[in-house]
């Protein structure tokens, strides 16, 4: 009877952790709206995978678009990774010149952001439509001529 080594042990338990939960816990959905690009987020932001597919898929469009909207009307949870992907979501939007908004209308995000103070960081607006309506009136103000007196 050959006998396993712990470390050999520790490895198969954890190989079977691995088959049994899902790779990612988190699904997005980009689109643009006009001049809106909108990321919708499903599921949960948090440690590993989920954190760094909000961050990577922001760090991709960022570049490319001058508005975003990140849409966590179905967002579940979000611990200290997920906060930490958001922080990195307003640190490559101010690098590439991106204004970020966030949706959220669960009472337990809400509140996380604002324990956290991120509303400081971010907008946050209850709906993912109030969310693109402040950005396309905040659009029109920039645009509207300047009054001279």
């Amino acid at each position: 009877m050959g006998q396993t080594s712990p470390c050999a042990l520790c490895e198969e338990q954890r190989l079977n952790r691995q088959d049994k939960e899902p790779e990612l816990r988190l699904s997005l959905e980009t689109r643009v709206a006009e001049d809106v690009t909108v990321i919708c987020c499903k599921g949960r932001i948090a440690y590993r995978a989920e954190a760094a597919a909000l961050s990577g898929e922001f760090a991709e469009l960022a570049p490319q678009t001058r508005r975003v909207v990140i849409d966590l009307c179905g967002v579940e949870m979000i611990d200290a990774a997920g906060l930490g992907a958001l922080i990195s979501v307003a640190l490559t939007a101010q690098a590439n010149q991106c204004s970020v908004t966030l949706a959220a209308t669960a009472n337990l995000i809400r509140e996380l952001l604002e324990l956290t103070k991120l509303t400081s960081v971010f907008e946050v607006h209850p709906t993912l439509d109030a969310a693109t309506v402040a950005f396309r009136q905040s659009q029109r103000q920039e645009q509207a001529p300047a009054c001279k007196f």
